[in-house]
């Protein structure tokens, strides 16, 4: 079985993105992130949603949220390691309003699955970053 939640029908994996270059503060951007996969982490995935930014609640019910997080991430295990690989700066994602988006990767070693990619995709709203997108491979 394919370890990857997919979340909000962004068919984030197939994605075109057209990116303009800025300077973001990268603080803001991870520790908005970095949060919300500690509450993921710990297996309060109910909490995870409620934290997520409005259009990941709005595509997203809860009770799926729970149950794929329960099927998918349960398995693995703890996190044993996380490390930021990847990052990129977005102002368009297709099927989104223009804005400030951000993706970050992860190499994660969990207990049961090594060397997975965890994405997070973030947006900017109301000046703060919000989680609206997560997937794991």
């Amino acid at each position: 079985m394919k370890n990857i939640i997919v979340v909000l029908c962004l068919f984030i994996s197939t994605l075109t993105w057209s990116q303009t270059l800025r300077v973001v503060d990268v603080s803001t951007e991870i520790a908005p992130a970095t949060s919300w996969l500690e509450v993921v982490d710990s297996g309060k995935y109910a909490n995870s949603w409620q934290q997520a930014g409005a259009f990941f609640q709005k595509n997203v019910p809860q009770a799926l949220w729970v149950s794929k997080l329960e099927q998918v991430r349960t398995p693995l295990g703890a996190v044993t390691s996380r490390e930021g690989i990847g990052r990129q700066v977005l102002t368009s994602i297709p099927q989104l309003p223009d804005g400030d988006y951000v993706i970050l990767e992860f190499q994660t070693d969990f207990e049961n699955k090594a060397q997975s990619i965890e994405t997070v995709t973030l947006k900017k709203s109301a000046e703060q970053w919000q989680v609206i997108g997560y997937f794991i491979q």
